[in-house]
């Protein structure tokens, strides 16, 4: 808007009628979902920003990284054959990161958490048939313990796994696709092969039998988190957004949902997305009071 680096409003399609709604704003919030967000800013060029809003250092779409939940496991326990589940519970069993906590020492960077369901389940080798299937119906036979477990790894960001907008390609409405260039690096594949000798070492001990532990080599984007893109930072050279999730360029747009990370630990970030919202939209409020924005 005129000399000032300011965004005035958003462009929108309406699915239904095809045309195209102008909504004006004086904050804007950008929650699209990590990669959809990447893709508003990178589509969102002026004079003043030709390849996408806010980005003068050129590193928007940069440091995309995710959870990497390559490492499986499954087991099983011979013990407790006169237990059964009763009722149901809210959530899984959970081992929190113990790899380079408090200092580097391991051969990778970070580390992972460890997510474990189990329990029993039905004894297929019964009969299906007569009185056979009403008995399995009444009281259904169980087979033994089995245990599930997953890894959720902490995928450290490089600039090189990236999203960028395609030169050739465009959705029905015109407007140009996301192109999702990403790969895993030595240190996931050393972070999955730890998880994978840690667990079989603990199910061993813990009395567990027929452990089975795999790497699924699942392709980047088969897993969830999505993060990263438009880091925040204090230094404009380095980051897109400051403190309170503004960006820096363009100080009455705020990005608040996995787009902000600079990393993505090993945590579910869903309630830390939630968190950062709640601060930036107070902090938004305050500085319209100020007349700042």
């Amino acid at each position: 808007r005129g000399g000032k680096r300011r965004a005035v409003g958003v462009r929108v399609i309406d699915a239904l009628t095809n045309k195209m709604i102008r909504f004006y704003a004086k904050v804007i919030f950008v929650n699209a979902s990590a990669l959809n967000s990447n893709a508003i800013l990178l589509n969102s060029t002026s004079r003043h920003f030709p390849d996408g809003l806010g980005n003068d250092n050129g590193l928007l779409g940069k440091y995309i990284a995710w959870h990497n939940y390559r490492g499986k496991a499954n087991a099983v326990h011979e013990g407790f054959p006169d237990k059964k589940t009763e009722g149901r519970r809210p959530s899984y069993a959970y081992i929190p990161r113990f790899r380079n906590v408090k200092q580097q020492e391991m051969d990778f960077l970070r580390g992972y958490a460890s997510g474990i369901s189990g329990g029993r389940g039905f004894d297929p080798d019964t009969g299906s048939i007569g009185p056979d299937l009403t008995n399995n119906l009444l009281h259904p036979p169980l087979g033994p313990w089995r245990l599930n477990s997953w890894m959720m790894g902490e995928v450290v960001p490089i600039a090189e796994n990236h999203v960028r907008l395609s030169t050739d390609q465009v959705d029905k409405y015109g407007i140009p696709q996301l192109i999702v260039s990403c790969d895993w690096t030595e240190n996931d594949d050393k972070m999955v092969e730890d998880y994978l000798e840690q667990t079989r070492e603990m199910l061993t001990k813990a009395g567990f039998v027929n452990i089975e532990t795999r790497d699924t080599h699942s392709p980047p984007g088969s897993d969830i988190h999505e993060m990263g893109g438009v880091r925040m930072g204090n230094d404009p050279k380095t980051s897109l957004l400051n403190s309170t999730n503004q960006l820096h360029a363009c100080k009455n747009v705020f990005v608040t949902d996995g787009a902000c990370m600079t990393s993505t630990g090993t945590q579910n970030p869903t309630l830390t997305f939630m968190a950062i919202t709640a601060r930036a939209a107070n902090h938004a409020v305050d500085e319209l009071k100020k007349g700042n924005l």
